[in-house]
């Protein structure tokens, strides 16, 4: 069986995707999430304690998970056969999400609800009002004092597109093309980078993997079959 670790983004837990998402993809491989590290302050940091003891099969990356997932890849280039970047940063040289996105000032609560509706466009959240629906319940939410990291890390990083250059593995960059959070010119200019990808853009935001879970999946299976 081929192995996979998926890496989450800001805030994100080992728990927090669609099981419609990861049930799929354990159909070509065993899947493996791990949230970002307790220890550590950069996007590096983290990249250092997730590159895996034995190579993966497929390593996939969403959001600031895409980032370190890139790190890892120029890091440690036999970290895995394959990648998938999903609403990849290219660094914060590029456009950076609304101030909201790192707004912690209101409380956990506020600041959660405020990034659900910053994932969807408008006109889909308007057909769809209870967006929580499409998440599952976490067993323990991320640490307040490791989110603030995370969300410091994630502002401060420039990004490796120096490295990005010299990797050779197949990578799947994938993005939304309405993304605020992320918007398309990182997913873009990453590609142009990478030696060997693929760029498929969904009609959708940065919360492509859970408003259309098995079209993403089916995606990342057909890159990986």
């Amino acid at each position: 069986m081929r192995t996979s670790l998926i890496i989450p983004g800001l805030g994100g837990t080992a728990d927090c995707w669609a099981p419609v998402f990861t049930g799929r993809l354990a159909a070509c491989c065993s899947v493996n999430s791990s949230p970002l590290p307790d220890q550590g302050t950069t996007i590096e940091d983290f990249a250092r304690q997730l590159i895996p003891d034995n190579p993966v099969d497929l390593i996939i990356g969403f959001s600031i998970g895409a980032a370190v997932v890139q790190e890892i890849i120029t890091q440690q280039p036999d970290a895995a056969s394959a990648a998938v970047l999903m609403a990849p940063p290219a660094g914060n040289s590029y456009p950076q999400p609304p101030e909201d996105a790192h707004d912690f000032s209101n409380g956990r609560g506020k600041w959660s609800a405020s990034m659900l509706e910053m994932m969807f466009t408008p006109e889909w959240l308007a057909s769809h009002p209870n967006i929580s629906e499409f998440f599952p319940r976490v067993e323990k939410p991320v640490a307040g004092e490791l989110l603030i990291r995370q969300s410091n890390a994630i502002s401060d990083w420039e990004g490796c597109l120096d490295k990005l250059a010299d990797v050779t593995i197949p990578v799947l960059v994938i993005a939304g093309r309405y993304d605020i959070i992320t918007p398309l010119i990182h997913a873009e200019t990453i590609n142009d980078t990478l030696p060997n990808s693929t760029l498929t853009v969904y009609d959708t935001g940065h919360g492509f993997p859970w408003q259309i879970p098995l079209e993403t999946a089916d995606r990342i299976l057909e890159f990986h079959k």
